[in-house]
C-alpha cells in the first residue's frame, strides 16, 4: 500500500492503477476455500481489498466520468459503516482515506 501511495504523490496514474492491481491479485491468490470458510477466517483479506478499493477511488475521484466528491464521500461513509464494531479497522481506513485525500 505505501509503494501505491508513494507513486499517487508522484502523479503517475497508470503505475499507480498497475501496484493497486497487482495488491488486489496478491490478496485474490491468498483466498483458499479454507480461508473463506468464514467470515473471521478471511476478515484480514477481505479489509484488505477495503482498503485498496478505498484508496483507488479516492484516487479517481478526479478522473472524467467518476463520482462527484460529495457523492464518493457518501458511499466511502457507507462503507465504512459496514465494518460495525471494528474500530481498529475503522481507524486504519480512515487513516488511508486521508492519506490518499491529501495525496491525489
Amino acid at each position: 500500500m505505501g509503494s501505491a501511495l508513494n507513486i499517487l504523490r508522484q502523479g503517475k496514474a497508470e503505475a499507480f492503477t498497475d501496484i493497486v492491481n497487482e495488491l488486489r491479485l496478491n490478496v485474490a491468490k491468498s483466498l483458499t476455500a479454507n480461508s473463506i470458510a468464514s467470515l473471521q477466517s478471511c476478515h484480514d483479506d477481505m479489509l484488505r481489498l477495503h482498503a485498496l478499493a478505498d484508496v483507488e477511488s479516492i484516487a479517481n475521484a478526479g478522473a472524467a466520468g467518476s463520482h462527484p466528491r460529495p457523492e464518493l464521500i457518501g458511499a466511502l461513509n457507507r462503507r465504512l459503516d459496514v465494518l460495525g464494531g471494528y474500530l481498529a479497522d475503522k481507524q486504519y481506513l480512515l487513516g488511508l482515506r486521508r492519506a490518499a485525500m491529501e495525496l491525489a
